[in-house]
């Protein structure tokens, strides 16, 4: 329980959600408390015992392109968002270091979209199914969160997307928004909001497509989003339905000569091999929320079916899934000994069945089977949390989860020469948590706490084996974290100023930590190893404040330091250790600034973000050099013609037109470390409302 004792050392989650009201009226130096849920209990931010980070619908949405999830997550302290501009791959997501070690869709970061996991049950997560530009929210635990949200909870992202909240009852208003940029950027996007006497509607359709500032980089996506939800008297029902079909090319990453030669080329081989990804997916979720005899019960029930087919250097990986899953807790308030006590337990199932066929890449065209065989995985889990404000001052969370991941293969390509890979793997943990916050002040929040996440490998990382065998693969294990943490959240209230500010710092190790890496016989594939153990520690801080004159300021510096503490790599007869080496992926240090202009209609943006050298290979022989990166948006909004209400709008990424990397991959072969990122683009739209 170190946490408990630690002095206010500091951690810094990000958050500061600022309302519209606030931003207005900053003469009044005063902002309305904002409430998170991400962590299982709705708590006033400053009195969450965990470092947590907030954006709002404006930080979102205002005058940005709608192209990745970077655009939600910007400026939150220890969240680090790599746009690779590369839908193929997807963002790379890591959360104080976890989740590093994804090369496409996210690794050891839970997500979930309006209250229904994106999540699978072995852990891995795919976000083509996310229009950025419908999201009105994300809140963000930063750091393990297990107890709370089980199987590969490193972190966890809580989205919400747009709703009707500002329309009264029976009103409805249409919208339709285009982005037109450079590099062939053009995204389309139709909206309709309505609400109903008891019931709120919201759906979105969109296209986005985009040729690259890279060869071999051409992407398009298409988004139906739907979002339902109805007030029964005291009882409340939510659906959500979302739909994509989505077709991108992977121009993969460079070296450094390669990238002296031409920033924008392609790898020879991703062309040959006509790498890429197309795929379809579909995801239905229903919410419940009702109370029974003074206890509030909440069931949400989840199904998506996806089909991929995605040729990679060597072979094409062809897999037809079907997911899904259900969700119940029951929640309720008492007293005791005349402190508020609230206590919430329930169960959680999540199944997983991965249709996966491996074929050799002819050039682009499937040769024979090299893989047939049927996964599943069935993740049960059961949970409890209390929160208990014992002292006028003081509160306590406590939680506790316990997840068991049952992996299963049947080889279906048995013959003269392959023997059968059938087999089956289970992994379990007890995760525990407990955290502290106390009110210090009248401004100012001291909070810590322990935490545990439990990160299994995905059924993808466990299937692909170096020896090219089938089933899968008995030398790797999930990966365990326990973290210590504390940190204070401010308020700064002075004439003409209000706003937020917090810091925190962390201790966290993990046991046998996933790591990705590459072979000379398959460049471009990756696979997986443990290491013994890594250490990740850091310093978060973050401020958000609104200033005279229609200004504001969002900024965010965080140190990550992420190292390898008992890691050693044996081939054939040599041995390398690697004790103390940087983590190959994570920034050491990062920093984000967004100043803004608001008078009255017009939004002015500037952005700077800042990031020091990253070391791209265990042996932290090479490095992506440091950039310093800057961004400038403006626009004006609701400009009434008639019946309708326009907002155009205009930016600039990458200013100054500097050289930078805006990914790396870990460990590759060859040197190919590097993904560039793009020179100075202009893109511009306009949004119509009716």
């Amino acid at each position: 329980m170190r946490a408990l004792i630690l002095p206010a050392m500091a951690i810094a989650t990000h958050a500061m959600a600022q309302s519209d009201s606030a931003r207005t009226r900053s003469d009044t130096a005063r902002l309305a408390p904002t409430v998170v849920t991400v962590v299982r209990t709705p708590l006033e931010l400053s009195r969450a015992p965990y470092a947590v980070g907030v954006t709002t619908r404006d930080e979102i949405q205002r005058g940005k392109p709608g192209f990745a999830l970077d655009e939600a997550l910007a400026g939150i302290a220890g969240v680090q968002v790599d746009n690779r501009f590369n839908y193929a791959l997807g963002e790379r997501i890591s959360i104080r270091g976890f989740g590093a070690r994804a090369q496409f869709g996210v690794r050891g970061v839970r997500v979930l979209l309006d209250g229904i996991p994106m999540t699978l049950a072995d852990g891995q997560t795919s976000l083509n199914n996310v229009d950025v530009a419908t999201l009105a929210r994300a809140e963000v635990i930063r750091g393990p969160a297990s107890a709370m949200h089980g199987n590969a909870a490193g972190g966890v992202i809580q989205l919400e997307t747009d709703g009707p909240a500002e329309l009264g009852r029976g009103d409805g208003r249409g919208s339709f928004q285009a982005e037109y940029g450079e590099h062939g950027l053009l995204r389309s996007q139709l909206g309709l909001v309505a609400r109903s006497n008891v019931t709120e509607y919201a759906v979105t359709a969109s296209r986005l497509t985009f040729d690259g500032y890279r060869a071999w980089n051409d992407a398009r996506n298409d988004r139906i989003n739907v979002r339902i939800s109805s007030d029964l008297n005291d009882k409340r029902l939510g659906v959500t339905a979302n739909w994509v079909d989505y077709d991108a090319q992977n121009p993969g990453g460079l070296s450094n000569a390669l990238l002296a030669t031409n920033r924008r080329q392609a790898f020879a081989n991703n062309v040959r091999f006509q790498t890429g990804e197309r795929g379809t997916q579909g995801q239905l979720g229903v919410t419940w929320h009702q109370p029974v005899s003074g206890t509030d019960l909440q069931i949400a029930a989840h199904g998506l079916k996806r089909s991929v087919d995605n040729p990679i250097p060597q072979r094409i990986v062809v897999i037809g899934r079907s997911a899904g899953g259900a969700r119940v807790a029951l929640s309720r308030e008492l007293r005791l000994a005349a402190r508020s006590l609230r206590v919430s337990a329930g169960s959680e199932m999540q199944l997983q069945r991965d249709d996966r066929r491996n074929f050799v890449n002819l050039d682009g065209v499937r040769g024979a089977d090299t893989l047939d065989q049927l996964e599943r995985v069935t993740n049960t889990a059961a949970f409890a949390q209390a929160h208990l404000s014992l002292l006028p001052r003081a509160a306590f969370m406590l939680g506790a989860r316990y997840d068991r991941i049952k992996f299963a293969a049947d080889d279906r390509l048995i013959g003269t020469g392959n023997a059968d890979d059938s087999g089956e793997r289970a992994m379990s943990a007890v995760s525990p948590s407990i955290g502290m916050s106390i009110n210090l002040t009248r401004l100012l929040d001291f909070y810590s706490n322990y935490s545990t996440s439990f990160e299994t490998p995905t059924t993808s990382e466990l299937a692909n084996q170096q020896t090219g065998a089938g089933g899968l693969n008995p030398a790797l294990d999930p990966q365990r974290t326990r973290s210590v943490e504390a940190g204070i959240n401010g308020r700064v209230r002075v004439s003409g100023i209000a706003g937020t500010f917090q810091i925190a710092a962390y201790d966290a190790r993990v046991r046998d930590a996933l790591i990705p890496f590459e072979v000379p016989s398959t460049p471009g594939r990756q696979y997986f190893r443990n290491a013994g153990s890594t250490k990740h520690r850091g310093i978060e801080t973050a401020t958000s404040l609104v200033l005279p004159r229609g200004l504001s300021l969002r900024a965010s510096f965080t140190h990550t330091d992420a190292r390898f503490e008992d890691y050693a790599v044996t081939v054939g007869t040599t041995t390398t250790v690697y004790d103390g080496n940087r983590v190959p992926g994570v920034a050491p240090n990062r920093g984000d600034a967004t100043l803004s202009f608001q008078p009255r209609r017009l939004f002015v943006d500037w952005e700077t973000r800042a990031m020091s050298s990253i070391p791209v290979n265990d042996a932290n022989t090479e490095r992506s050099p440091s950039s310093v990166i800057h961004g400038l948006r403006l626009g004006v909004r609701d400009i009434r013609a008639g019946g309708i209400v326009l907002t155009p709008n205009l930016g600039v990424l990458n200013l100054f037109d500097r050289d930078y990397n805006t990914s790396v991959v870990v460990n590759a072969f060859g040197g190919r470390f590097y993904e560039p990122g793009p020179p100075r683009s202009v893109y511009g739209g306009l949004t119509t409302r009716f």
